[in-house]
């Protein structure tokens, strides 16, 4: 009977130390670890270090800046007088009084000095006082003299290699392969205008002020309609008052 008290004692005993209770169930200060810890940074190796001091010793690249240069303004040759020109140009200044027809947005204008021109539209970007230089012009002259320009390029016809290519037949007819007769083209069969050489003369314009014409009501229906519109219009006018036309002198420099 005590050898096997003796024998559950002892086997309870091993037991209790083999198996440990958990950590939630022992006091706060066993959880607490006993180890040292360093808290020195760790320090690269030598060679490292040497590497970026050098790195931070040599001075920056050098960018090469390549500034752009402005393009020179075109140098024009001077202009070659016409021997009539040449001849007739001072009899022309002599005769006064000039005139001058100036084309001011596309629209040519009959002007003497002195004049009241009454645009039929509202110009932008001016106001009562500005000074206005016009510097087209189809004709300058007086009582007896007219300066006139060049006559305009003769008007072209497309080529037809630009439709195919050109083929002659036995009849001696010529056609274009893979294409249609050759047509005109609106901006090279159109006759452009040709204006004066702008260093010829001189043209000034005051810029008077705006007038503008009365509300104007018209109403517009559709047939078996009872609706009518009603559109209102009121247009703006500017007017000019021509200051100065005249030929600029021999040794007269352009403006």
């Amino acid at each position: 009977m005590a050898a096997s008290l003796l024998h559950i004692v002892k086997r309870s005993t091993l037991s209790s130390r083999g198996s440990l209770p958990p950590t939630f169930l022992l006091p706060w200060t066993a959880t607490l670890s006993t180890a040292t810890h360093s808290t020195t940074p760790d320090l690269p190796p030598s060679s490292l270090l040497t590497q970026k001091t050098a790195q931070a010793a040599a001075p920056p690249p050098l960018i090469s800046t390549t500034t752009n240069q402005l393009p020179s303004p075109p140098t024009f040759a001077p202009r070659e007088a016409s021997p009539s020109l040449t001849t007739l140009l001072p009899a022309l200044r002599a005769q006064t009084p000039h005139y001058i027809q100036a084309h001011i947005h596309g629209k040519p204008y009959l002007l003497t000095p002195g004049d009241t021109l009454r645009l039929p539209f509202r110009m932008p970007g001016v106001e009562p006082g500005d000074i206005l230089r016009l510097d087209r012009a189809t004709l300058y002259g007086s009582r007896d003299y007219t300066l006139k320009p060049p006559a305009p390029t003769p008007m072209l016809r497309s080529p037809a290699s630009a439709f195919g290519e050109k083929v002659e037949r036995e009849d001696g007819v010529g056609m274009v392969a893979g294409g249609g007769a050759p047509h005109f083209i609106p901006h090279i069969a159109k006759g452009k205008v040709t204006y004066l050489d702008e260093g010829l003369f001189v043209c000034r314009a005051v810029v008077v002020g705006v007038e503008s014409e009365p509300m104007r009501i018209m109403e517009k229906t559709k047939r078996r309609q009872r609706h009518v519109k009603r559109v209102k219009s009121k247009g703006a006018f500017t007017i000019l008052r021509i200051r100065e036309v005249r030929l600029r002198g021999e040794g007269e420099g352009e403006e």
